[in-house]
């Protein structure tokens, strides 16, 4: 079964937390578990760590032959995740998924990806299938959507992210 679009995972991981601050668990073999019935070999791993709330990062993906499938893992804070369809991305849908620590999403090959932090000091963990590719690295621009479904918000974004082609409004 090949994954058609992202699945979300409410609550898969385990976070502890103490007077020292906490500490996150994935049991890999339970990982699975909840995974669909295709071959998953993660090669690469991501730590993004956001200091303020409403840093936006994204829409990012990469081209064949360096295509990316990405599990997500939430560890600290809260966002909202973005995934569009790059294959349609002219009449592509913006999906959004509210997500808090010890979420996890799976977001296939064919979607770009970003996220808002909702919190400060959110931490994420990225799992991918493929490695980096400066090469196949893209993205797009997707603040004038942004700015219509938040328009109270005022948005960190790097300089990289703001200079990228708008696509979806």
């Amino acid at each position: 079964m090949r994954l058609e679009k992202p699945i979300v995972f409410k609550n898969v991981f385990n976070i502890f937390e103490d007077q020292r601050g906490y500490l996150s668990t994935i049991d890999t073999e339970e990982l699975y578990k909840y995974l669909p019935n295709e071959e998953f070999n993660f090669k690469y791993q991501l730590i993004s760590y956001s200091d303020k709330k409403h840093t936006f990062r994204g829409m990012h993906y990469q081209t064949r032959p360096f295509s990316q499938k990405k599990l997500m893992v939430v560890h600290r804070g809260s966002i909202i995740d973005f995934a569009v369809d790059i294959g349609n991305i002219d009449n592509s849908e913006v999906l959004r998924f509210d997500m808090s620590a010890g979420d996890a999403i799976l977001i296939p090959e064919n979607y770009a990806h970003g996220f808002i932090s909702l919190t400060d000091e959110t931490l994420l963990q990225y799992f991918l299938d493929n490695v980096f590719s400066e090469e196949n690295y893209k993205g797009f621009n997707i603040t004038k959507y942004l700015n219509k479904e938040f328009p109270k918000l005022k948005f960190i974004m790097s300089e990289k992210d703001k200079n990228l082609s708008e696509l979806i409004s």
